[in-house]
C-alpha cells in the first residue's frame, strides 16, 4: 500500500498560529468525520488544546453518512476520553440547539469570571477545529442558518480564518483543516483519501477506490457487491464493477479509472448507504 501524505502551506502557517488563536477564544469545537472518527482524530490537535487549558467539545458530524449503531458506539467511547461530545447531521441541521446550549455551558464558569470583574456579559467565542473536510464550515452555516462559510467536497476550501455570529450568544472563529505532516498509518492517509480529506494529489483514484472497496466489504460485507451487481464467483476489483456498470475504453476494455471515480462518488454522497469505515472497538 503506497505512503499519503498531504501537508500544503497554508496549514502549516495556521498550525504554528493555532497558539494565539486559541488566546482568542473560551471553547473549542473539535470535529471529526463519524465515519472515519479515529482517522480524523489529529493528536497535534489535541495537544494544543490541552495545553491551552480551553474546554473541548467533541462533534461527530457527517452522521447521515455513518452507521447509526457505530455512532453511538463512538459517542459512548469519546465521552469517556473527552467529556462533552454531540453528533450532527450539518447538511440537516439536527442538533443545533444541542450544540449551542453545549458551548454556553462549557463557557459559563469563564464568562462569569469576566464578569466578577467587572466585564459586561459577551457572546462566547468557539474556535472551530478539525482534519480538513470534516465539515467545519458547514457545520458553522449550519448553526448561523444560512451560508456564511465557504464548503466543498474537496479539502482545503477555507484557507482564511473568519469569526462568523451564530447568534447573540455564540461566536465561531473558522479556521483552515489541519492535518499532521505525518500521517500514523497508510491505513489512515486511504481513509482520509476516500472522504477527500486529502488534495487530489496526493493519491490515486484508483488505489484509493480499491481499498476502499475492500473496506466496505470488511465492514459491510456485500453492500458494495450488490450496489454494483458483481456476481457473487467474481472478485469485487475495479474491472468487475467497470464491466458491470458497462464502462468500457474505446477497444472494450474495462474503464477501471471511470469505475474508481464512480465507486469514490458514490461514497462520499451515501449512495452506498450509511458506512462506518473505522468500527468502534472499545
Amino acid at each position: 500500500m503506497p505512503k499519503i501524505q498531504w501537508y500544503p502551506g497554508h496549514i502549516a502557517k495556521y498550525e504554528r498560529q493555532l497558539k494565539d488563536l486559541l488566546k482568542q477564544v473560551d471553547v473549542v469545537v473539535y470535529i471529526l468525520d463519524a465515519r472515519i472518527p479515529e482517522a480524523t482524530l489529529n493528536p497535534r490537535l489535541e495537544k494544543q488544546f490541552a495545553n491551552s487549558n480551553k474546554p473541548v467539545l467533541l462533534l461527530l458530524n457527517k452522521t447521515d453518512l455513518a452507521d447509526p449503531g457505530q455512532t453511538e458506539a463512538w459517542t459512548k467511547a469519546f465521552k469517556e476520553r473527552f467529556g462533552s461530545v454531540v453528533s450532527f447531521e450539518a447538511l440537516q441541521g439536527k442538533g443545533k440547539q444541542q450544540i449551542i446550549k453545549s458551548l454556553q455551558k462549557l463557557a459559563e464558569a469563564k464568562i462569569q469570571a469576566l464578569m466578577a470583574k467587572g466585564f459586561k456579559r459577551r457572546p462566547v467565542r468557539v474556535l472551530v477545529a478539525g482534519m480538513p473536510n470534516v465539515g467545519k464550515s458547514s457545520v458553522i452555516n449550519s448553526l448561523v442558518g444560512k451560508k456564511k462559510a465557504k464548503t466543498g467536497h474537496r479539502a482545503g476550501v477555507t484557507r482564511q480564518p473568519q469569526w462568523v455570529r451564530v447568534h447573540t450568544g455564540v461566536e465561531l472563529l473558522d479556521i483552515p483543516g489541519v492535518i499532521p505532516p505525518n500521517l500514523e498509518s497508510d491505513e489512515a492517509g486511504f481513509l482520509l483519501a476516500v472522504v477527500n480529506a486529502v488534495g487530489d494529489a496526493a493519491f490515486d483514484d484508483e488505489e484509493a477506490a480499491q481499498f476502499l472497496l475492500d473496506r466496505i466489504e470488511t465492514v459491510s460485507i456485500g453492500t458494495a457487491r450488490r450496489y454494483y451487481h458483481v456476481p457473487e464467483e467474481e472478485p469485487l476489483k475495479l474491472y468487475t464493477v467497470a464491466l458491470a456498470r458497462q464502462f468500457k475504453l474505446p477497444g472494450g476494455d474495462p474503464d477501471e479509472i471511470r469505475a474508481a471515480q464512480a465507486v469514490l462518488s458514490d461514497f462520499r454522497h451515501g449512495r452506498l448507504g450509511a458506512l462506518t469505515l473505522e468500527p468502534c472497538k472499545e
